[in-house]
Formats: structure tokens, sequence, C-alpha cells
């Protein structure tokens, strides 16, 4: 009877163990950047695909195929992103994205 009880554990236990390393496997998965709601209401928002990241400078090519140039540094939220995603950005009238999100395709 004991063994079944250890085997039923191990099992358990070994199920969790794999769920979460497919769960951390995939840094993609988790959304980290939030527009606050003074940024919603005050800043303008460029969404579209994300064409170029060249060091500070990202550049995102809008539904109407027009390429905007954002500049993002350590103060950006940001969440992460590759080329190829489509993002939504919140940005300044100088060009600097307070904050970057990825979106769903």
């Amino acid at each position: 009877m004991s063994k079944i009880v250890v085997s039923v554990i191990f099992v358990a236990f070994t199920s969790c163990i794999s769920a979460m390393g497919a769960w951390a496997a995939d840094p993609m998965s988790q959304k980290e950047a939030t527009p606050d709601l003074k940024e919603r209401l005050m800043k303008d928002a460029v969404k579209g695909t994300l064409m170029q990241i060249n060091g500070e400078h990202y550049v995102i090519k809008d539904d109407d195929g027009k390429e905007v140039r954002v500049h993002v540094d350590t103060s950006t939220k940001l969440d992460k992103v590759v080329k190829g995603d489509r993002v939504k950005a919140y940005i300044t009238e100088k060009g600097h994205a307070t904050t970057l999100q990825r979106l769903e395709k």
C-alpha cells in the first residue's frame, strides 16, 4: 500500500515540475508593460509591426504603412518584443516611448 502512495506522490510531483518548466520556458508569455491612465489620456500611441531594433531606437510600421521611429531607454516600460511582433507604443511629442506593449496577433 505504501508503495502505491509513494508512486502517486512521485507522479504528482513530477507533473507539477514539468508544468512549471513549460511555463518558465516561454519568456514571451508574460506581459510586463502596462500604460497608466495619464499615458492613455495624454500620449499619442502608434500601433503596428515592429520592423527593426537598432539599439535604443525601434522602428514600427503602422497599419497605414508609415514607419515610425521611437526611442526606448531604461525609463520605458517595455514588454519583451522581437522583430515582427505586433506592438503598441505610447510616445511623447519628441518620439520617446514611455510604454511599449506586445499585442496579441
